[in-house]
Formats: C-alpha cells, sequence, structure tokens
C-alpha cells in the first residue's frame, strides 16, 4: 500500500526544498508556504492587488537557469530570513523586510545569472489572507491550486530504463509516495484520494518540461527527461496533481487509500 515518504514544499520557487514531517492540507490551497515567494524577471508587471497566474518562464527558475541547482538556500517564511550556501560558503544571509536587504539579494541573483545590468529580478510574494495561512495566490505552475504528487516506484521503474539513477528531486513534488505499483498514479485521475485526515482528489498528470532535465546535484542539463519518457512510455507525464477537498493533517507515513 502506499505510503508518504517525504513531504516538501519549496518556498521560493526555483529555489530549494523544504522537508516537512507534518502539515496540515487546507481545502482548495497548494501545500501551505508553497511557491508564496518568487524573483519576476524584470519586464514582468505583478499586481499584488490584483493577482493573476502568469507561466513560470516569467520568474526565475530552473527551466532556464539551471545554475540555480547549485545553490543551497533556507527560507523562513515567519522571519522572511533567507540563507544562500555556493559551494559551501554563505554568501547571502538577509532577512527579506527592509527594501535594502532584498536589493542585495535581488542584486545577487542578477549577477550570479548575469542577467544584465537592467535585468534586475524582483522580489514578489504572494497573498495572504489576513489572519489565516491559505494564500488567495502561489507561484505555482499551473492555475490551479493544487498539491503535487510524486511515485517514487514510477520513478525506480523509469530508472531501470534509463539504466542511470534519477534523484526525485528533479520533479520537485509536493508529497513523495512509495511503496505501491509503478505508474499506478495516472489510474486515480477523477479519483479521491484519503490520506490522514485529508481527502485529495486527483485531476491531472503532470507534463514533464525542460526544468527536469537539470541534475539537482550537479546544475548540469545531463538528461533530457521528457524526451525519454516519450521514447519509452510515449507520454510527457511524471507525477500527478490532486486539489484538497478536506482539509485534514496529513504526516510522513500515512497511507493512501484510494476510492
Amino acid at each position: 500500500m502506499n505510503k508518504i515518504k517525504s513531504i516538501v514544499r519549496y518556498p521560493i520557487k526555483g529555489l530549494s526544498g523544504e522537508n516537512i514531517e507534518k502539515i496540515i492540507l487546507e481545502k482548495n490551497q497548494v501545500l501551505p508556504g508553497d511557491r508564496e515567494f518568487a524573483f519576476s524577471r524584470s519586464h514582468v508587471t505583478y499586481d499584488r492587488n490584483n493577482p493573476v497566474y502568469l507561466r513560470k518562464t516569467n520568474f526565475l527558475a530552473l527551466v532556464k537557469e539551471e545554475k540555480l541547482a547549485k545553490l543551497e538556500t533556507k527560507f523562513d517564511p515567519k522571519t522572511r530570513k533567507l540563507t544562500i550556501n555556493l559551494d559551501n560558503k554563505v554568501v547571502i544571509n538577509e532577512i527579506l523586510l527592509k527594501e535594502k536587504n532584498i536589493k542585495k539579494v535581488e542584486t545577487f541573483f542578477q549577477n550570479y545569472l548575469n542577467l544584465g545590468i537592467d535585468n534586475k529580478p524582483k522580489l514578489v510574494q504572494g497573498i495572504k489572507i489576513q489572519n489565516n495561512n491559505n494564500l488567495t495566490h502561489s507561484f505555482s505552475d499551473i492555475p490551479d491550486k493544487a498539491v503535487s504528487i510524486i511515485n517514487l516506484n514510477t520513478i525506480s521503474e523509469f530508472e531501470k530504463k534509463l539504466g542511470r539513477k534519477i534523484a526525485p528531486s528533479r520533479f520537485r513534488g509536493n508529497l513523495l509516495i512509495h511503496n505501491g505499483n509503478p505508474w499506478e498514479e495516472f489510474n486515480w485521475i477523477g479519483k479521491k484520494i484519503s490520506v490522514g485526515d485529508c481527502i485529495l482528489e486527483v485531476f491531472k498528470k503532470t507534463q514533464r518540461c525542460g526544468a527536469t532535465n537539470v541534475n539537482p546535484e550537479s546544475a548540469i542539463r545531463d538528461i533530457n527527461i521528457p524526451n525519454e519518457i516519450n521514447a519509452h512510455y510515449g507520454h510527457f507525464d511524471l507525477g500527478v496533481y490532486a486539489r484538497v477537498i478536506k482539509t485534514g493533517l496529513v504526516s510522513i507515513s500515512d497511507k493512501l487509500l484510494i476510492d
């Protein structure tokens, strides 16, 4: 029976994930704190008072900037302290509350990614409901408020086809599950999943893009993941998206019960 092996959120789009032991998934929301922040490109207009979905290419992300994978980042959304390590050296240690600190980090990414003198990125934040953890806007890859699920047994089966290891973090999923059958998650489309105190409804396969080509350990595009999936299976998908339809606590080792 499938169980949760890892729960991961990505506080800042394109940067390191944070492993969590347990968390309350809220109805019709993303995993709390997931992609709450992002660095938008200099030409992008983001109206915090009237936020709309923008494609991932409007932000710093692995799909274009593989060098982001070399950075080990830690971010505390409560204190807004961001620490960035590069080659085991702290290069950024800032609290992103004052404008001067924010600009220092924006300039770091501008220089590190060689974006050019007129292309400084801008830190943007999703909108939270007052006195509530729910996000009215997040910087997810899709417009839907969803939680992404990755089946580690699917990755293991794919590894056998390729004859090489694939880090699950390439796929930047929220719930990483194991102990099930490879690719069975595709059969869950339209079905409900009970996990912990929560109920999810799977609604969509996750189509993979060039961001997965980046090796998270070497920051090199070493495998064309979408092409390899298509070559072996005739599609470009790995993982599924699910909506939270009943609020509840989920924890590592919780079992998934498929309706």
